[in-house]
C-alpha cells in the first residue's frame, strides 16, 4: 500500500488533507470483529461453567475493550487535517471543522514518546502544550526508517511546502 493511501493523502490546488491515523482502520477492523466472536464464546463458556462474579467480570472486560475499540474507530481514525491555502489556514475535521491555527503560527517538531517518535503540529508559542499529531510512531529500525523517509517526502514535505516552512527547521532550533 503507498503512503499517500495510508494516510488518505490528498491533495488539489487549494487545499491539502489528509487522516494520520487512516491506516489503523483494518487492523481495528478485525480486533472489534475479533471482539464480536468473542461474545458467543464468552456466553457459552462462563455462563454454565463460572461463577455469576466472574461472569459478570468476563461481560465487563469485554465491554471495555469494545468501548475502547469503538472510541478509536468513531472519534480517532476519522480525523481529518485540512491545509487550507486559500485561507492560510489548518482545521481538523471530526464531524464539524475546528480552525486550529494559521499557517505563520504553525511549528513542526519530532515527539518522542516510549521508545517511538512521530512528528507533530503546534502553534509556535505553546507548541509543547497543545499539539496534533501527525504521522504514525517510527522507531529506529530499517523498516521504520524506510516508512519515514517516504513519510518525509510524500506527506510533509509538500505540507511545508505549502505553509512555507522549511524542511530542516528542527535542527536550526
Amino acid at each position: 500500500m503507498d503512503i499517500r493511501d495510508r494516510y488518505k493523502f490528498e491533495e488539489n490546488g487549494s487545499e491539502i488533507s489528509f487522516m494520520p491515523n487512516y491506516n489503523f482502520l483494518r487492523t481495528l477492523v478485525w480486533w472489534l470483529a475479533l471482539g464480536v466472536i468473542a461474545l458467543p464464546v464468552i456466553l457459552y463458556y462462563f455462563k454454565g461453567k463460572t461463577s455469576g462474579d466472574q461472569f459478570k467480570m468476563a461481560m465487563g472486560l469485554w465491554t471495555i475493550y469494545m468501548i475502547y475499540f469503538l472510541f478509536d474507530l468513531l472519534f480517532r481514525v476519522p480525523v481529518k487535517y485540512i491545509f487550507d491555502k486559500s485561507e492560510r489556514c489548518i482545521y481538523r475535521k471530526l464531524l464539524l471543522s475546528k480552525k486550529l491555527m494559521n499557517f505563520d503560527e504553525m511549528t513542526y517538531f519530532i515527539n518522542d514518546e516510549r521508545g517511538g517518535y512521530y512528528y507533530s503540529i503546534g502553534k509556535k508559542r505553546n507548541q509543547f502544550v497543545k499539539n496534533y499529531r501527525i504521522s504514525n510512531y517510527f522507531s529506529g529500525s530499517k523498516a521504520s526508517g524506510r516508512r519515514e523517509g517516504e513519510y518525509i517526502e510524500k506527506i510533509l514535505c509538500p505540507i511545508l511546502n505549502a505553509v512555507g516552512i522549511p524542511l530542516n527547521q528542527q535542527s536550526e532550533q
